[in-house]
């Protein structure tokens, strides 16, 4: 689900003062697109944001969430994914697992709850617990934690740096870009990103709060700059710490960098990336984003 989307949806509704329908998947079994907690937006004709499953169920949600619009009533429903037609729903669509989901007006008297709180912790800096109470026959209620949209720190603004941040913007990921050469940062593409900075590389931590970001890329192809960062970034918590540059360049650094070089050596990746093939720009960057999803998808 690409979070920013789906709150810049949920944010032009809000303003205009129109209901929605927020779908919650609250329980599943065996093999299927989404788990417990996963949810998508639909509004007053039918346009929705996010996806439950590969295209097959959303369809029938849109035309259930215009008739929880109408009553004002919730509705649960389930969907049976196997193959065979003997279940609750017998689509036949190979998932071979069970969806059951809750569909539930979201309406500017009730300012938008509980959505809105879903959209802060997107929005925030830290994970937390939300509960969504289902009604039916036999209530229940679902708990589930909600993280932060991943902000993402691009130290360089190259022009191998653009396909970053637009691989990363498609999965909703907040790029933040940095670099000492007000020339980068003004004739970049950098309009996916969330903002765009030009400072001295040695400011980076004066500047801004590291502790709101999950993962970085160090590649302004200065090594000088590489160094600065790499110093800050090393009295961070930031998990994933890419390095742009062939094997002997990270050596280098890490040499250069002594103790900090030790603090920063298990969480970096150099050179960054999964190594899927291809040259230039776009490839490399695909494999930077390919493993900083694999980083995020472990835990």
């Amino acid at each position: 689900m690409n979070s920013t989307k789906l709150l810049q949806f949920f944010a032009k509704r809000r303003e205009r003062g129109e209901s929605l329908v927020l779908v919650t998947v609250y329980d599943t079994e065996g093999s299927t697109y989404s788990k417990a907690g996963a949810h998508m937006l639909v509004d007053q004709n039918g346009i929705f944001r996010g996806m439950l499953s590969g295209g097959c169920l959303e369809g029938d949600l849109a035309i259930r969430a215009q008739q929880v619009l109408e009553s004002g009533t919730p509705q649960t429903v389930t969907y049976d994914l196997g193959e065979g037609d003997d279940g609750l729903w017998g689509m036949g669509v190979g998932c071979d697992g069970l969806m059951r989901v809750y569909l539930q007006p979201l309406q500017p008297q009730s300012d938008y709850e509980p959505f809105t709180q879903i959209a802060a912790v997107l929005r925030g800096h830290a994970a937390a617990e939300i509960t969504i109470p289902i009604e039916g026959e036999a209530p229940s209620e679902l708990v589930f934690v909600v993280e932060p949209t991943p902000r993402i720190l691009v130290l360089g603004a190259g022009l191998d740096a653009e396909p970053v941040v637009r691989f990363a913007a498609e999965l909703g990921w907040r790029c933040t870009v940095v670099d000492h050469r007000q020339a980068y940062i003004d004739n970049g593409d950098f309009s996916a990103a969330e903002s765009a900075h030009c400072m001295p590389a040695d400011e980076l931590s004066a500047r801004l709060d590291l502790s709101h970001y999950d993962m970085a890329i160090v590649m302004s192809h200065h090594l000088g700059s590489d160094r600065s960062y790499l110093t800050q970034l090393a009295e961070s918590e930031i998990s994933y710490v890419g390095l742009l540059g062939p094997r002997s360049r990270r050596d280098r650094l890490i040499a250069e960098l002594g103790e900090a070089g030790e603090k920063l050596e298990q969480r970096l990746h150099g050179p960054a990336g999964i190594d899927l093939g291809g040259r230039g720009p776009a490839p490399i960057a695909l494999s930077i984003i390919a493993q900083m999803q694999e980083k995020l998808g472990s835990g």
